[in-house]
Parts: structure tokens; C-alpha cells; sequence
């Protein structure tokens, strides 16, 4: 190394963007004292930057972006340093930005983006004067916009995005005309938006959205800067809007974002808005009639319209041909189902009171992927014509009607579904054996039903099915054996409650199901359709990366607790399941339910097992809620279970269990009607005292699960109680609705997080 680096001794230039570079590397390049310019961009770099790199005497451009592995502190800066290009964003940088920072005066480029960073953006900022272009985006900088900011007089973008920066606006930042870009976004932000605004003549493109601006939004000041292409307000606590007059001339404004802003009214201004791409005006109060003269508007080019959240009565027929993504979700949308442009991808109108049939119309959606109707009051039966989208479409959601009938048999032999949910209707006959055909498919929901058929063990070879919901239906007969080898390797969640399966438990199924043996990642990965799509750009009618956001659809779930219904919005991709409860199982729970070690829920309640609680439950370490009442279980409850240390619900009531009841761990807190109808039971907490008192050892506790989540499952929780009359039992199945989140002690919270609704409902633009 070091006799390679002897032969670049006078090397000024040197990119190694997206090669390996090993650790050792960097400290021989910070010896390259002739070096002017160094790209290692995107180059897997590990450990600490050598802090003599940033003090090489003649580097003016540094990239080292893209380097997540790559961690190290911003050092004292020389005085006078040459830099003037430094790129060290998607690293692991962190600490504090230092005030040495002014000493950068040649600095023209400035971006450390996507790191570690915290504490204040210190005063000496306002040195750079040379400054073109300052991304500090998603770091976790606090404190106030310094007022230094104005003398940044050649920047012409600012990105301060994603970050904990508090008070108001600084109005030093109207002094920086030369700015197009400026995102303020996601912040801690609070007090107007100053009305010296206006001063940004040249500005494109400005994003102040999910903060806490206050007061009155003077959007007839905002709309005074003529060139504005991207305007997002979004997610602030305005108390009241100012609108321009009608007749403002706004002739490239093309993105327009005031969701969550108290509206009342579609805004007025937008009647001549011809040029407009993108608008979203979700989460307001928009109320009644839509209005004739806003189905008029000249929006030709419209490809992107969210309405969701809001109180519309009706919306008739469209005017708008390029429309691509419409959100019409959580209304009070009365009549017929509106029908879309044929080239539309994306169609949602679920949660609004639609009635009458599914016209044939929607079949001649040929583009798209996202259907979700569900949660109306829809009827009649599904369109046959509706298979002939089966190539296109990704996400079939009709869940929550009065739909009837058979669903439809799928006529191409290439199926590209990965969701259908039907569940909640009237649907009759048996599982078309199409979906065969559906090899992407993943998630399938046919819970609450009338279909008659026997465990579809030929949907056995989907090696992308996760999820799988029958419950509530009159599916009947043996589970029985596996067909072809392993089968259902990927399968995460299964509901066949309610049902009339008979036989013993398939025992082979659970050694087949290998997806509830291995722990993949923590990571909070959800059920759902994720799609990155860029805002229209200022710049030459391309997409620009910044002006971006997430379409991302969740696939939400309805948990059924002794008679309880609580819906979510959304479910973790680590989450496993098994709910067997209310068939006519026999025989005894067989050991190899033990091997299934990722298990979170557990339910075989309301059956008639007989014999003994198999010791290997107490392998299911990750397990949090056990249900086997309802049983004619017999025989001891086995003291390895206290080693379940996340157990949070158990219920063995209604057996024939006796014995001393564990008293170590979670046992310590379940109370007598997890116990009752068991009468040689004895031991706290029942009063029944037991005659030869065992005490039963302490488990040890367990590494893996050292830590706990922080805080309580009442976190983040937004309930929907629906009472069902019938008795215990868990019941899992899936629905497209209103957030809920819990977790029985930690595990509702875990993984069914809720979140305010950043629409609160099914698909996510941010």
C-alpha cells in the first residue's frame, strides 16, 4: 500500500465511485497532499473517515455520499480551507456541525443529507457566502433556524427537511432571492409563514408541509411568487385560509398540497388552473355537493387527485383523461359508483356509502393496479368481465358489502394479483382453482362468507402466499396430509376459524411451515403495495429525485378477541399467526406445532382436543397470546410455559387440566377466567389451594429478549369496538378500515403501530 502510494504522490484527481474499497485504502489516500478531487461515492466504505482527509491542503471537491457503513465526525475545519464541494450524504456522519464550519468560506456545495447529525446549525453558517446549494436533510438537528441564514445571499437551494428544528421561519430567509428550491418540511416548525414570502421571485418549488405553522395561511401572499411549480402545505394547524382573487395567474403551478389544513370549501382560486398535475386536498372538511364548476375545470393534464377524509356527497362523472391515481376514501359519497377514466392505475373509494351494482363498466379499467371498493354498500354479484384484469391488476379489494354470488373464475393463465380481499360479503360456491395461477400472490381473504369447499391444499405451490383467511365460512372436512413435499413455505397467517374442518390438527403442515421457524428481521416491514413516483420538475420537464413521495397501500387486519373486533391499519411482515378456533378438531396438539418458534398468536380454542398440553409449547419463545379453551385438554399445565416470557394472554378454560397452575413469569399476572371450568386446577389465582404445593422454578430470562419495547399498548391507539354475539375465541381476518392499534400488553403495539392518519386510510402520499 504504502509503495502505491509513493507513485501517487502528485495524483490530483481520483474517482472510485461504486468500486470496493477496502478501510486501509483511506488512510493511504489521506497522504495524497497533491490531491484537488476525491469521489468515492457509492464504494462500501466501513469504519472512520481519517479526519486528515477533510485537511488536505489542496481538496476542493469531496464526495463520499452513499457510504451508509462509513462513520466519522465533521473535524475542526483550517482556516481558509480550499474545500468548495463537500458530498457526504447517506453516511453514517454524526455529532455536531461545528463552528469551524464558517471557516469553508470557498464552500459552493454543502450536502450531508440523510446522516446522524444533531445539535444546532451553528451561527457560523452565514459565513459561506459562496454557498450555491445547503442539504442537511433527515439528520436530527434542532433548535431554531439561525438569523445568519440571510447572508447565504448566492444559495439558490435549501434543504433543512426531516429534521427536529423548532420555532418560527426565520424572515431572513426572504432575503435569499436567488432561491428555487426551499424544503422546510417535517420539522418542528410553528407561528405564519411570513409574508415577505412574496420577495422569492425566482423560487420553484416550496415544501413546508407536516410541521406546525399556525395562524392564518395567507395563501393570496404565497401565490404572489409567479414561477411557483410545487407548493405543499400540508399537515399544519392553520386556523383559517385567505385566498387569492380567482383571477391570479398562476401559470405553472403544477403540484398543490393543502391536505389537513381546515377547508371547508374546495378552493376557489383553482378554476383557471389548467396547468395543475398533482393535487391533494384530503383530511379537510369539504363538505356536501361537489360543486359543477370544479368538474369543469380545465385540468387536462390532473394525473394525481386526492379528495380522501373528507365530507363530499357525491362526485359525478370525470372530466379529467390523464387521471392516474384518484382517492376518493372515508367520504359520504351516496348513489353509483363513479366510474374513472379507463387509463387510470389507482382507484379508491372504499368507506363511503355506495350502493347499487358493480357496473361492467369497471372492467374496462385496462391499466389498472389498485381497486378498492370496499366498505360500501355495494350489490349483486362481482362482474365475470373482472378476471380480464387479472394480468394488470395488483390489489383487488371488495371486502364489506352485500356482494353475492361466486367470485369469478380468472380466464388468463397468467395472473399477476398479489392481493384479493373479499371478505364480508355474501359469496357462495367454492375457491376458484384459478388463483392457482395467481404465483405472485400473496395475501388472500375470503373470511366471513358462505363458501362451501374443502382446504385448498392445491394453493400449496404459491411460493408467495403470506397470508391466508378462510374463517367464517363452511370449508369442511380433514386438513389432512401435504400433497406434494413442503407446502405453504412462505405462509405467516392463517385464519381457518370458524369453520367445520374435522380430523386431527395437520400436523405436517405445521413442519411444512417453515416462514414460523425463522426470525428474518425486526425491521417494520407492512403487508402492502409500495410505488416511489416524482413530482412534475421544474427543471426541463424532468423528474427531479427531491420532488418525490410514496404511494404505499397496507393490507389492515381485524382481530376478534372474545367477542371484540379491533381493526388495523396495517401488519408487520414478521408477524406470525395461527387461528384454528371453533372447527371439530380431534386428537391431541400434536409436538410439532413446537418447531414453529416465530409464532406470535396461537389460537385452537373452541374444539375437541383431548390429551395433554404438549411441553414443546414452551419452544414458541415469541409467543404472546395462547388460546386453547373451549378443549377437553387434560392432564398438568406445563411449567416450562413460564419460560414464555412475552406471553401476554393465555386461556385454558373450560378443559379438564389438573395440577398446581405455574406461578413464575407471566403467570404472575393471568387471572381466574383464564383458569375456570377446570375443576382439578389449584394454586393462585384461584382460591382453590392445592394439597402438596410444588413451587415451580423461576425460568431463567432469555437474551434474545432483553429488550422491551418502551412505553404501553394504550401508545398511538385509536379504537373501533365492534361486539360480536358469539362466545371466546380469537378469530384473525382482514379488513380495509379505520386505524386501531393495540397489543395485548406489548404485542398489539409491536405490530399493529397506528399512526394519525397521514390519510389515516388505506395509501399514503408523503
Amino acid at each position: 500500500m504504502d509503495t502505491m502510494v509513493q507513485r501517487l504522490t502528485k495524483l490530483e484527481h481520483l474517482d472510485l465511485s461504486r468500486l470496493n474499497v477496502p478501510a486501509p485504502f483511506l488512510e493511504a489516500i489521506a497522504n495524497l497532499s497533491s490531491l484537488t478531487s476525491l469521489v468515492l461515492k457509492d464504494c462500501n466504505l466501513q469504519g472512520t473517515i481519517p479526519t486528515a482527509i477533510f485537511e488536505l491542503p489542496r481538496l476542493q471537491l469531496l464526495n463520499l455520499c452513499f457510504n451508509s457503513e462509513l462513520s466519522g465526525n465533521l473535524s475542526e475545519f483550517p482556516l481558509r480551507s480550499p474545500i468548495k464541494s463537500l458530498s457526504l450524504s447517506h453516511t453514517n456522519f454524526s455529532g455536531p456541525l461545528p463552528t469551524s464550519l464558517g471557516n469553508l468560506t470557498f464552500l459552493n456545495k454543502f450536502d450531508i443529507g440523510s446522516s446522524n447529525l444533531l445539535g444546532n446549525i451553528p451561527s457560523s453558517i452565514g459565513k459561506l457566502t459562496q454557498l450555491t446549494m445547503l442539504s442537511f436533510r433527515s439528520n436530527k438537528l434542532s433548535g431554531e433556524i439561525p438569523s445568519s441564514i440571510r447572508k447565504l445571499v448566492q444559495l439558490s437551494s435549501l434543504d433543512l427537511s426531516m429534521n427536529q428544528l423548532s420555532g418560527e421561519i426565520p424572515v431572513e430567509i426572504t432575503c435569499l432571492t436567488r432561491l428555487t428550491y426551499l424544503d422546510l418540511s417535517f420539522n418542528k416548525l410553528i407561528g405564519p409563514i411570513p409574508e415577505d414570502i412574496s420577495n422569492l421571485e425566482n423560487l420553484t418549488s416550496l415544501y413546508l408541509q407536516s410541521n406546525n405553522l399556525n395562524g392564518t395561511l395567507r395563501l393570496d401572499v404565497v401565490l404572489r411568487v409567479k414561477y411557483l411549480v410545487i407548493l405543499v402545505l400540508s399537515f399544519n394547524e392553520f386556523s383559517s385560509i385567505i385566498e387569492p382573487e380567482m383571477n391570479i395567474s398562476l401559470p405553472n403551478l403544477s403540484v398543490l398540497g393543502l391536505a389537513s389544513n381546515n377547508l371547508s370549501k374546495l378552493p376557489m382560486f383553482m378554476c383557471n388552473r389548467s396547468s395543475l398535475q398533482w393535487l391533494d386536498l384530503s383530511q379537510n372538511s369539504i363538505y356536501g355537493l361537489t360543486p359543477l364548476w370544479y368538474l369543469n375545470v380545465s385540468m387536462e393534464d390532473l394525473y394525481f387527485f386526492n379528495l380522501s377524509r373528507n365530507l363530499i356527497t357525491n362526485f359525478p362523472a370525470f372530466k379529467w383523461s390523464y387521471l392516474d391515481i384518484l382517492d376518493l376514501t372515508y367520504n359520504d359519497i351516496q348513489g353509483f359508483l363513479p366510474s374513472p377514466p379507463k387509463d387510470i392505475s389507482i382507484y379508491l373509494v372504499s368507506n363511503n356509502k355506495l350502493s347499487g351494482e358493480i357496473s361492467p363498466e369497471i372492467c374496462q379499467l385496462s391499466s389498472i393496479d389498485i381497486l378498492d371498493l370496499s366498505k360500501n354498500k355495494l350489490t349483486g354479484v362481482i362482474p365475470p368481465c373482472l378476471s380480464n384484469l387479472s394480468v394488470t391488476l395488483f390489489v383487488l379489494s371488495l371486502h364489506g358489502n352485500d356482494l353475492y354470488g361466486r367470485f369469478p373464475q380468472w380466464q388468463n393463465d397468467f395472473c399477476g394479483v398479489e392481493m384479493i380481499d373479499v371478505s364480508d360479503n355474501q359469496l357462495r360456491g367454492s375457491l376458484p382453482r384459478e388463483l392457482a395461477n395467481c404465483s405472485g400472490l400473496e395475501f388472500l381473504n375470503f373470511g366471513n362468507n358462505q363458501i362451501v369447499d374443502t382446504f385448498p391444499s392445491w394453493m400449496g405451490l404459491l411460493l408467495n402466499l403470506k397470508v391466508l383467511i378462510l374463517r367464517s365460512n363452511r370449508f369442511h372436512g380433514a386438513i389432512g396430509e401435504t400433497e406434494v413435499g413442503d407446502q405453504f413455505l412462505k405462509l405467516r397467517i392463517v385464519d381457518l376459524s370458524m369453520n367445520n374442518f374435522s380430523s386431527s390438527l395437520p400436523y405436517e403442515y405445521f413442519n411444512s411451515w417453515s416462514a414460523m421457524k425463522v426470525h428474518d428481521s425486526d425491521d417494520e416491514y407492512y403487508y402492502g403495495y409500495s410505488q416511489r413516483t416524482y413530482y412534475p420538475s421544474p427543471l426541463y420537464d424532468k423528474k427531479d429525485t427531491r420532488d418525490g413521495y410514496w404511494v404505499n397501500y397496507h393490507y389492515p387486519m381485524t382481530i376478534i378477541n372474545k367477542g371484540i373486533a379491533m381493526e388495523y391499519e396495517k401488519i408487520l411482515e414478521y408477524l406470525n399467526v395461527i387461528d384454528l378456533s371453533s372447527n371439530n378438531f380431534i386428537g391431541e396438539i400434536p409436538n410439532s406445532v413446537g418447531s414453529l418458534t416465530e409464532l406470535r398468536l396461537l389460537n385452537i380454542s373452541n374444539n375437541n382436543l383431548t390429551g395433554p398440553i404438549p411441553s414443546s409449547l414452551a419452544n414458541l419463545i415469541q409467543l404472546e397470546s395462547l388460546d386453547l379453551s373451549s378443549n377437553k385438554l387434560s392432564g398438568m399445565i406445563p411449567p416450562a410455559l413460564t419460560h414464555l416470557i412475552f406471553l401476554a394472554f393465555f386461556n385454558v378454560s373450560d378443559n379438564h387440566l389438573s395440577g398446581p397452575i405455574p406461578q413464575a413469569n407471566q403467570f404472575t399476572t393471568f387471572e381466574n377466567n383464564s383458569y375456570g371450568g377446570n375443576f382439578g386446577l389449584c394454586g393462585g389465582p384461584l382460591t382453590k389451594k392445592c394439597g402438596n404445593p410444588i413451587e415451580t422454578p423461576l425460568a431463567p430470562p432469555s437474551s434474545a429478549f432483553a429488550e422491551e419495547d418502551s412505553g404501553t399498548w394504550f401508545e398511538e391507539l385509536n379504537w373501533k369496538i365492534v361486539l360480536i354475539g358469539f362466545g371466546g375465541g380469537l378469530v384473525i381476518g382482514v379488513v380495509m378500515g379505520l386505524t386501531t392499534t393495540s397489543r395485548i400488553e406489548r404485542w398489539f403495539l409491536r405490530f399493529y403501530r397506528g399512526r394519525r392518519g397521514r390519510r389515516m386510510h388505506q395509501i399514503r402520499f408523503a
